[in-house]
């Protein structure tokens, strides 16, 4: 070193300006250690990001494999849906069509009668339920 003033003082101050620096960046590690939110949101993100990169590749091999599939299947696939379909008789759309007058029926009713008669036939049905159950239960 010299012993000139001037380059020491310089040279002190540039120590104490480094020495700022390197405090400031450790107050800002310490900040972010204490902050348990903010880490645990920026995990999150990390996580999602991955999850969400893990979904986009198995949906990449899995498009291409599902297409192949569908082409080989799909003519086959018509007729058997049409023997399903024939075969299992009315669906849930023609059961409520039948269903949707009598419910409204026994809704009507229902609103009509007192409640400790609503009660009543609450309990009576879970009773017979649980009857039936038990019964269902002793037979091999």
């Amino acid at each position: 070193m010299s012993n000139d003033p001037e380059d020491e003082i310089a040279a002190v101050r540039a120590q104490v300006e480094q020495t700022r620096e390197e405090l400031g960046e450790t107050v800002e590690a310490l900040a972010y250690k204490a902050d348990v939110k903010s880490r645990a949101h920026d995990k999150a993100d990390e996580v999602k990001a991955k999850a969400q990169d893990a979904a986009e590749q198995v949906k990449a091999k899995v498009v291409p494999a599902a297409e192949q599939l569908k082409a080989k299947v799909g003519p086959s696939v018509g007729p058997a849906a049409e023997q399903v379909k024939a075969k299992a008789g009315p669906t849930a759309e023609q059961l409520k069509a039948k269903a949707g007058p009598t419910a409204l029926q026994v809704r009507a009713r229902a609103q009509q009668l007192p409640p400790p008669v609503l009660a009543g036939a609450a309990f009576l049905l879970v009773a017979l339920l649980v009857r039936r159950r038990r019964r269902a239960r002793r037979r091999p």
